[in-house]
This record gives structure tokens, C-alpha cells and sequence, in this order.
């Protein structure tokens, strides 16, 4: 985070000094509510970490996979009790930016319950990780009464989801039971992997639909388990290695859109109640796109129309060979005239 905010800053004629910026190293184990109490109070102790914390004009925190919930609870328990100032009208109001990459906000892929290569990597705070999947579970609870505290703060978060994640789902990396304005969501696609093909458009089409405050009605979830990584791939880990994805939250933070305005900034956020599946109704996907269809016919943008006419064309191009991918197409085709 710090070599893209020098970036940043650079790109726009800006500068500052090495000790103008507080590096603050938060790590830890174990499970999400003892990792939170353990690294407020190793905060605490640093009496030059407290001091950058309170004082700063710009807040940002960076984390991965378990450490999303971490942070989330830990910024939430930092402007409870003052130590980030967000009240509107304190002169020194900060500017306070999340951004998760990989991040396990609905758990992980179902299918990994009970796997061996989760069961020998620290096995209560692995086994919790599944807790997340389901909405009502007390941790589940605690974390969405977090991103209420945050996101009516005024904190501004930014989602960003590995396509070949080997452990964490699409729709788990972007939250996509939580609608907030002060939430964007973005897809990491290592170079190697990128296709400008019907499956990577769609996904970017529908995470630009989520960004614009238009309901995907469940395509991102349908669409998670055919893009999973392999188990022993790097898709989890590679994600934080590139500073795009960290330049992406500052632009997040610092520019955000006209339309965001400081009322809808502090909104309630919606959250919808989330369980996730170990198998999914295979009809759910064209019934999905037959909505997301039909909401921008109603529209009438014609931004969104233009891109449903070159999906379309990307979707009859489309040769996959995978399975799934094989799949993905057949069960669109009853809704190829919607696209």
C-alpha cells in the first residue's frame, strides 16, 4: 500500500515526506474475535501507532482472506471508541479507506468443508471460516453489525475478488449480500489467465452493474464455483502482490464518483440474509440473466443496452473447454435472445 499511494501522489504532482506516512503492521492468528482483542491492544501499546491512528488525514488498511472480518471489526471498535475521527463535524474529519482483498466475507467454497488441506492449517480458525457462510451465525452476525458501524462512518471499502481463488468465491470476495454506495467491487485476473471472452465480460459486466447500484440478481453467485482455482494454485495469494489492486482502493477513495453524495456515503447499508449452497439450482442462471436483462431494458440506459448487445455477440463467439464453462453456455442458451 505504501509504494502505490508514492504512486499515487506522483501521478498527481504530489509528495510526501518518509515520516509523513505510519507503517502499521498488524499480524496475527487464531480465530477472527481473539484476533481482533489481541491486535487492538497490541495497537494500544504502541503509543507511536496510537498517536498516527488518531491524528492522520488519511486512514488506510489493507488486508487478505481471514484478515477482511479482522479489519472490518477492528476499524468498527477504533471509531467506537474514538481512536478514528468520523463524526461530520470534527474539522479534523479523516479520510478512512478498506480495502479486502480475497476476503472471506461469506465464507469459503462450500465444497471445502472438511478438506484436509483446510483441517491441517490451524483447524479451529479454519473451521470457523465456514461459520461466515451462513448470515445468522453468531460471528457472521457480529461482522455485519461491523460493516453497519463502518459504512454509515462514512469508511469507504473496496472489494476486490481473485478470479482462479482457490479457496474463496467470487461472491464471497465481494460481499454480494451487502448493498452500500460506498462499496466497489473489482475482479484480480492474473495476466496469464485473461480472456476477453463471454465469461470475463460477464463478470466484469455484473460487478460494474453491483458498482452502479443495479441488483445482478444472483449471477455472481452462479457464477463462482466454474472459475475456481485450482486447490493447490496460487490464485488466494497472488492477488496482494499486485499494486493495481492497491491504486484501485486509493482511486476509490480519493475520487470517488459525483453521484456518491455525503448523506449516501453514511446510508444503512442492506443486508440480505446469506446461506450459501453446496449445490445450486442450475435454473437460478438464466433466470438471472433474464432479469438483469429485462432491468435494463426498463432502463433505457443505453450504456448498459450497448453492452448487452456485445455480450451477446461474445456469447455466440464463445468456444469453452471446460465442463463448466460447457455448462455455463448451455443453461444461458433459452435466454440468448435476452442478451
Amino acid at each position: 500500500m505504501d509504494l502505490a499511494l508514492k504512486e499515487y501522489l506522483h501521478t498527481h504532482g504530489k509528495h510526501l515526506d518518509p515520516e509523513d506516512v505510519t507503517l502499521i503492521p498488524l499480524e496475527g492468528e487464531g480465530k477472527v474475535l481473539d484476533r481482533v482483542e489481541n491486535l487492538h491492544h497490541m495497537l494500544l501499546e504502541n503509543p507511536l501507532w496510537r498517536h498516527a491512528v488518531h491524528e492522520a488525514d488519511l486512514v488506510l488498511v489493507a488486508t487478505h482472506s481471514q484478515g477482511t472480518p479482522t479489519s472490518i471489526l477492528l476499524v468498527e471498535r477504533w471509531i467506537k471508541e474514538g481512536l478514528l475521527r468520523v463524526k461530520e463535524d470534527d474539522p479534523k474529519m479523516q479520510r478512512i479507506g478498506v480495502l479486502a482483498m480475497a476476503g472471506i466475507s461469506h465464507g469459503p467454497f462450500p465444497f471445502l468443508k472438511g478438506n484436509l488441506f483446510l483441517r491441517i492449517f490451524e483447524a479451529e480458525a479454519a473451521a470457523e471460516l465456514f461459520e461466515f457462510m451462513d448470515s445468522e451465525t453468531v460471528v457472521a452476525k457480529k461482522y455485519r453489525e461491523g460493516l453497519r458501524t463502518v459504512l454509515t462512518s462514512g469508511v469507504r471499502l473496496t472489494c476486490v475478488a481473485s478470479l482462479e481463488d482457490q479457496v474463496v468465491p467470487l461472491y464471497s470476495a465481494v460481499m454480494t449480500s451487502i448493498h452500500h454506495p460506498s462499496i466497489i467491487r473489482a475482479v484480480y485476473i492474473d495476466a496469464a489467465s485473461y480472456q476477453n471472452d463471454f465469461l470475463i465480460n460477464l463478470i466484469a459486466f455484473s460487478l460494474r452493474l453491483r458498482n452502479a447500484g443495479v441488483d445482478d440478481h444472483g449471477i455472481l453467485v452462479q457464477l463462482s464455483e466454474v472459475i475456481a482455482g485450482s486447490l493447490y494454485g496460487e490464485g488466494h495469494s497472488t492477488i496482494y502482490e499486485e499494486r493495481e489492486v492497491y491504486l484501485l482502493s486509493l482511486r476509490s477513495l480519493l475520487e470517488p464518483p459525483a453521484s456518491l453524495t455525503p448523506e449516501m456515503a453514511r446510508k444503512e447499508p442492506t443486508l440480505h440474509p446469506f446461506k450459501a449452497k453446496q449445490r445450486l439450482n442450475p435454473f437460478y442462471l438464466p433466470w438471472g440473466m433474464r432479469g438483469i436483462a429485462d432491468d435494463i431494458m426498463a432502463r433505457g440506459d443505453q450504456v448498459l443496452i450497448k453492452e448487452l448487445e456485445r455480450l451477446k455477440r461474445l456469447y455466440n463467439e464463445w468456444n469453452p473447454v471446460t465442463k463448466g464453462m460447457k455448462e455455463i453456455k448451455f443453461r444461458l442458451e433459452p435466454v440468448r435472445s435476452k442478451l
